[in-house]
């Protein structure tokens, strides 16, 4: 008999840097059909886009991407080209069933494979069997929960500020693949790892780069000072005094800007960039 443990070693494996909760959830799946005597192994979880295009490329054997051949003969196995996967972004998983000894990989969509299904979309999941046009009985994945909806929403909304395109979606609280490739391009900008993922790192650039909102004038005081006291190059303290006023005035002049002394929008991105 097939220990549940084996199933969810080689399932977390396979799974790779897939999302907190999907991750929780997916091995929940796995006990729960475990317990019904259905044997589950997740085969695929989070994929790179060079993943994606090569399985993209399976069946279309002339396809290339980024200058190289990825194209291959075969079965059509996804219609999502790079960028387009939501397994790109942790939330997506695919399974299929084994043998009770776990030798043998079932790929029937049968009544034991439905019933799994039914489990998943129970737990929250999303079946690619349910979709209407290219049927995925393999596929599963999770949306986002509500309370991280204003997260994503907030560094949509950075990405926009700064003329990142998000897709027809715009900001819609989705990390999605439009969501993923314009955080890809802007880590691209700032010489950042380019992995699509909006981290710490990420997120303290784009708060650094995006126009706070307000006029930055004498008076105020806090990190965003701090950060403009850097560039005009005065004693860093968060205090907008007389000395910064006059830094910042000098700092307008030098670059052929309207002299006020108050960092708005186009002092902001002079100093900052976008």
């Amino acid at each position: 008999m097939l220990m549940i443990d084996i199933l969810k070693e080689r399932s977390l494996r396979k799974m790779g840097q897939v999302q907190e909760d999907v991750r929780g959830k997916a091995l929940k799946l796995i006990e729960k059909a475990f317990a019904e005597g259905i044997y589950v192994q997740i085969s695929s979880g989070y994929r790179s886009f060079t993943e994606q295009a090569r399985l993209y490329g399976q069946g279309r054997p002339d396809y290339h991407w980024n200058g190289k051949r990825f194209g291959s003969r075969g079965n059509i196995v996804t219609y999502a080209e790079p960028g387009q996967s939501n397994h790109h972004d942790g939330r997506a998983i695919d399974f299929f069933l084994v043998s009770s000894d776990g030798g043998k990989a079932l790929w029937s969509v049968n009544d034991q494979w439905r019933r799994v299904a039914e489990i998943a979309k129970s737990m929250g999941f999303t079946w690619g069997g349910d979709w209407k046009d290219f049927k995925d009985y393999a596929h599963l994945e999770l949306h986002a929960p509500k309370n991280g909806d204003n997260k994503v929403k907030r560094i949509q909304t950075m990405l926009a500020q700064l003329g990142y395109s998000l897709g027809p979606h715009k900001v819609d609280g989705r990390y999605g693949p439009d969501t993923i490739t314009a955080v890809k391009k802007f880590q691209r900008k700032e010489h950042l790892k380019e992995d699509g993922v909006a981290g710490p790192i990420t997120i303290a650039m784009l708060q650094k780069r995006t126009y706070p909102g307000n006029s930055i004038r004498i008076g105020m005081k806090g990190v965003l000072i701090k950060q403009v006291q850097k560039v005009v190059g005065v004693q860093v303290d968060g205090l907008f005094g007389k000395k910064t006023e006059a830094s910042v005035r000098v700092y307008q002049e030098h670059h052929g800007l309207s002299v006020d002394g108050i960092v708005g929008p186009v002092t902001w991105r002079a100093m900052f960039g976008i």
